[in-house]
């Protein structure tokens, strides 16, 4: 740790004294790049009903908008002037592709902003609003006003729908209307219902239904909160048909070919109808129908036809999915062209690891064998590795410390591979998988321990109602630990870290869904092993316990979208984990929490924190893995945009774990008997041993993935020795943490 610590030091100051020194240079204005007859934008002050505008709606309105900046430096601007006067070179072309050219006032972008967004409150249903747009230049600076008054908003009272055609009629009755009496007469609101009635007819075999059948009437002539909408659908609008349409064929031509010939060698017509023709049988005619959602004589739907497309895109077998529909003979005829991807392929992949205290490189490489046995399985054979610097690793080097070391084979299939009796009905429709697997892996930390872990799994996963459903009935695995130091040294939580089996079944819950501003993420799983060899009185093979354990674990997050592309980001994780039969009465280290790092408690290095108020000293001593089985965490951060790819955040954190109130078994120092016991859950203590941490994080998108860094202060510290719990009081320099890492913590 003193080494890691000196090296931020080292670090720290001289990044903040030159960024100090280039905020306070007066040229990161960018006014030299202005004058009085051509100013610079500066600021657009949006004001609705004479209060700022809290729409981001109104911002992306903006024809023009000021450079991004903090206050009155804008770096960007003058990295763009400085690059205009190096010229036309490498340099001059670098500065000027990172920068921003300045934003210089448009008189005529100006007043058409303020008519656009007049009408925007107009759609919004106030059509009663007037604006006033007006600027105020000092010097080279300008800003532009835009003051709307809404008025009142004109709201629905009354929704209807009929149609030109008795048929159509009929099926609206059926329909569930999108708006709603007192829903505000929004524009937008009513193309979505539009859309939403030409998809619901779509999808009830009316193949010719478009946009241009459907228009509303709307009469506010009775005032704001009395309009009368009413929808009307008219299929001779556009000499369309009244009449629904079937599916009277479907041919599916699995080997089809963009550049070669596609001549027909296998031609089998599926117990459903279903056409296959194939250049050879390298499909067998059972897998392709069973992806195929449409049925033969049945009523033409859209929404069928759309997850067959993601249902076969998702096999990982085609290359691409295109769909034909064309009318004939009074019915429809659907012709489903698929490129197969090669059989065979190669991938690499190098990543940069940044996550739970760790910086290293590691990657791996899969050869994969698509369509094994003609059923669209996909086998696949990795190799991987990692390179690490362990910063909460007793190593107190900086160079590499943790290699680790993994070889896996996995064969995914299409389908649950269950007995017919006891697989669904509907199952074909949740894109089902199930995939058998093996890995075994090798983990080396210098001056602590080498570590090998061998494991199988049977999964099945599936996606029903918008929610991924994951279940593991046997995962067996094995694990298996060398110390390199004397074990009666090490502190006491490596009594969970030990050689032992691990026989468990899991499953696992995860949903996202939104509503207006908000989208939510909802991630449960539960996982519990060992209870049948208990029972069968099994509790150990070869010498090696057999863990008898249940865990569970809840992690909640929500997310809202605030004005000018800023987010409000929650997180709310709590799990608890339970064993039976452990013989020190602590909870095997694999099923266990942790704290810290870059993705939870990020004023703490990685395993580090905790449990309870374990003294700080005996942590940043030791350097051992501290892991308990009961954690709690919740997280607030606040996102921002800085310029393009570079966004800033700012968080806190709040969170513990604990081991349970219990007697543990064992030969404790005096040390470890003190940490047991300030380790320990109580209701009337744990509120009290709850951790926080402030902080202010950097990342930088590159599109595909997010690098981040973050630096956490400790606020509270429940184990904090010699001194106020309120660390803040007296903040010293390992209360500062530097946590890196690769997308967001949450």
């Amino acid at each position: 740790m003193t080494n890691f610590t000196a090296k931020i030091h080292r670090f720290f100051y001289p990044v903040l004294f030159g960024a100090a020194l280039l905020f306070t240079t007066s040229s990161c204005s960018g006014l030299q790049q202005a004058s009085k007859e051509k100013p610079l934008l500066v600021k657009n002050d949006i004001r609705i009903n004479g209060r700022p505008t809290l729409s981001d709606e109104d911002y992306d309105i903006m024809r023009q908008r000021p450079n991004k900046g903090l206050g009155n430096i804008r770096m960007f601007v003058s990295l763009y002037g400085l690059g205009s006067k190096l010229g036309e070179n490498a340099t001059g072309n670098w500065l000027k592709r990172i920068g921003e050219p300045p934003a210089y006032f448009d008189a005529k972008a100006f007043n058409a902003t303020a008519s656009q967004l007049k009408q925007h409150y107009f759609n919004l249903g106030f059509y009663q609003a007037s604006d006033t747009a007006f600027t105020e230049q000092k010097g080279k600076k300008v800003i532009a006003h835009y003051h709307i008054t809404t008025g009142p908003q004109y709201s629905i009272s009354e929704y209807s729908l009929r149609s030109t055609s008795r048929f159509i009629d009929s099926a609206l009755a059926h329909y569930p209307k999108g708006l709603e009496s007192t829903d505000a007469l929004d524009a937008e609101r009513i193309e979505e219902e539009q859309l939403a009635l030409t998809n619901f007819l779509k999808n009830h075999g009316y193949y010719t239904a478009q946009l241009g059948w459907v228009y509303f009437e709307i009469d506010t002539t009775a005032g704001p909160h009395t309009s009368v909408i009413t929808g009307v659908v008219d299929p001779f609008i556009f000499g369309g048909r009244d009449e629904r349409q079937r599916i009277s064929k479907i041919t599916v031509r699995p080997t089809y070919s963009f550049q070669l010939s596609n001549n027909v060698n296998d031609s089998t017509r599926t117990v459903h109808g279903i056409d296959v023709l194939q250049n050879d049988r390298r499909f067998r005619p059972g897998f392709i129908d069973e992806q195929i959602y449409l049925e033969r004589g049945a009523y033409y739907d859209q929404n069928l036809l759309r997850s067959t497309y993601r249902n076969l895109n998702s096999l990982g077998v085609f290359q691409t999915v295109e769909f034909n529909v064309q009318p004939k003979d009074s019915a429809l005829h659907a012709t489903l062209n698929l490129v197969p991807l090669p059989k065979r392929s190669v991938s690499a992949n190098l990543e940069g690891l940044g996550n739970s205290g760790s910086l290293g490189v590691g990657g791996s490489f899969n050869w994969d064998n698509r369509n094994l046995f003609k059923g669209g399985e996909t086998l696949r054979l990795s190799l991987g590795g990692a390179l690490t610097e362990q910063r909460n690793s007793t190593n107190t080097s900086w160079l590499i410390d943790a290699r680790e070391l993994n070889a896996g084979v996995a064969l995914q299939i299409p389908k649950l591979l269950l007995p017919q009796s006891l697989t669904p009905r509907q199952a074909k429709f949740w894109q089902p998988k199930t995939q058998l697997g093996a890995q075994v892996a090798y983990q080396y930390r210098a001056q602590e321990f080498n570590r090998f872990n061998f494991s199988t799994n049977l999964e099945y996963s599936w996606t029903k109602a918008g929610a991924k459903h994951v279940f593991n009935p046997a995962q067996l695995s094995f694990v298996s630990i060398n110390f390199a130091n004397d074990t009666t040294l090490v502190p006491f939580l490596f009594v969970g870290f030990q050689n032992i089996i691990f026989a468990t079944t899991s499953y696992q819950y995860q949903k996202t869904w939104k509503n207006d501003q908000w989208r939510y993420f909802l991630n449960a799983s539960a996982k519990t092993g060992g209870h049948l060899s208990g029972i069968s009185g099994l509790n150990e093979w070869n010498g090696n316990p057999i863990a008898q354990f249940a865990k569970t674990s809840l992690d909640f997050r929500a997310y809202r979208s605030l004005v000018r592309k800023r987010q409000l980001a929650s997180r709310t994780f709590l799990g608890v984990a339970q064993s039976w039969n452990s013989p020190s009465g602590f909870v095997p280290f694999e099923q266990s929490f942790f704290m810290g790092g870059a993705n939870d408690m990020r004023g703490w290095t990685a395993y580090h924190f905790g449990p309870g108020a374990t003294s700080e000293d005996l942590l940043q001593r030791s350097g051992f893995f501290a892991a308990a089985p009961i954690k709690l965490v919740q997280s607030l951060e606040y996102r921002f945009t800085i310029q393009r790819a570079v966004k800033g955040a700012v968080f806190l954190d709040l969170g513990n774990m604990w081991l349970y109130e219990k007697t543990y078994a064992g030969t404790f120092t005096s040390e470890q008997e003190a940490a047991i016991e300030a380790g320990k859950f109580g209701w009337n203590s744990f509120y009290k041993q709850l951790g926080m941490n402030t902080g202010c994080g950097l990342r930088y998108d590159l599109e595909f993935f997010i690098i981040r860094a973050d630096v956490g202060l400790k606020l509270h510290h429940p184990g904090a020795v010699d001194r106020s719990n309120w660390v803040i009081t007296a903040p010293q320099l390992r209360d500062f943490n530097l946590a890196l890492g690769i997308g967001y913590p949450f």
